[in-house]
């Protein structure tokens, strides 16, 4: 008993040690559950807070896209209301151009009438021509002579007319002779007699040679330069110095010698001014532009004008230049040569003959009226 003593105190103290530790570790085991549940549910929180926030961003993404969609279909309405009015614009587009093209057939339609009966006139006229050229193919060979005779004539009168051309219109006119001489018809002795004088006078037509008058007036225009003016003047126009440069002495005191030196001369005529270099070049680009105006004027065929200019270059030249220097003498004389120059043709009247050919018929009764001509005489006309 002795001996157990000890035992069961020890026993006794052991006891309490071991609940002291169960309790810890009990106490250890619940803070734990404890700091778990609580990181559990912060955890938890946080999750919750955090699909909250996504919900709300695609709550909001839901009603942004539905403001979207609410501004598409105004856009859309707007868009069908502009399509209805372009649908509206088309239709009245195309029925004005179906009335246009109403309007064109119709005017087309009156055309084409117009063209159909002109076609029907125009193939009366074509059966009345054929039927002439028949009655023409049945003439004798006297008659077809007189008719390209006669045409002959025209156009030789329509030549010298409307062209000047005086040697196709003597050509015609020599064929229209050879052709009334072979006809042998005594009627058309007057009609010949007739176009030999108006052959002579277009023989005697000179043609003006505008080429070689305008190749003058400009041998005088490269003259002006080189001839002396009456009043005396400065040197030719100041050029200016090139930019950058400066001028040596000798070169200011030769720009001032060339302002200051003026060009004498003795003359009859009272001097009332020293000329600038600017109003020489003015006097002679002012006879350029007079002789010019007298070139521009022979070639356009305008002879008061080309005479005109002619005279009023003579005039400034005896005003402005020197008339005692030889070469302003010269140019005076080519001016009163080039103004006896013809510049425009004076074409003779021919129309005499084409008028007794086409009144054969008159002639033909006349010479029936008077006595018939020795038969030497009729027959050197009928055979020349």
């Amino acid at each position: 008993m002795a001996e157990l003593l000890p035992q069961d105190e020890y026993e006794e103290e052991g006891l309490p040690r071991l609940g002291l530790w169960i309790t810890l570790v009990v106490i250890l085991l619940i803070l734990g559950l404890g700091g778990i549940g609580y990181y559990l549910f912060q955890k938890l929180r946080a999750e919750q807070a955090g699909l909250g926030g996504t919900v709300g961003k695609e709550v909001q993404r839901v009603i942004d896209l539905t403001h979207q969609v609410t501004a598409l279909q105004k856009e859309i309405a707007v868009l069908h209301e502009q399509v209805s009015r372009l649908e509206a614009q088309q239709q009245s587009h195309q029925d004005l151009w179906r009335r246009m093209l109403d309007e064109q057939a119709k005017v087309f339609d009156t055309k084409l009438a117009a063209l159909d009966k002109k076609l029907e006139s125009s193939h009366a006229k074509l059966a009345a021509q054929i039927q002439a050229l028949g009655r023409q193919i049945s003439r004798t060979r006297a008659d077809v002579m007189l008719a390209d005779a006669e045409y002959l004539l025209s156009v030789a009168n329509q030549k010298l007319r409307l062209t000047g051309d005086v040697a196709a219109a003597l050509r015609a006119m020599e064929a229209a002779d050879e052709l009334l001489r072979q006809s042998g018809d005594p009627a058309v002795f007057k009609v010949r007699e007739a176009l030999v004088q108006e052959m002579t006078a277009l023989k005697q037509v000179k043609t003006p040679d505008i080429v070689g008058v305008s190749a003058r007036i400009l041998a005088l225009e490269d003259k002006v330069n080189d001839l002396p003016l009456f009043l005396p003047h400065m040197g030719k126009v100041a050029t200016k110095p090139a930019a950058g440069k400066k001028a040596e002495g000798g070169d200011f005191l030769e720009q001032w010698k060339e302002v200051l030196t003026i060009r004498r001369r003795r003359t009859g005529r009272p001097v009332e001014a020293i000329l600038t270099p600017e109003e020489v070049e003015a006097i002679r680009h002012a006879l350029i532009l007079k002789l010019e105006t007298a070139r521009f004027a022979a070639v356009r065929g305008e002879p008061q004008i080309y005479d005109t200019s002619l005279q009023a270059a003579e005039k400034w030249l005896e005003t402005h230049f020197d008339v005692k220097d030889e070469a302003v003498q010269a140019f005076i004389a080519e001016l009163k040569a080039l103004r006896q120059q013809p510049v425009t043709v004076q074409l003779p009247e021919i129309g005499q003959s084409l008028r007794l050919l086409r009144h054969l018929p008159q002639l033909r009764l006349d010479l029936h009226r008077i006595e018939p001509p020795p038969a030497g005489r009729n027959g050197t006309e009928a055979g020349g």
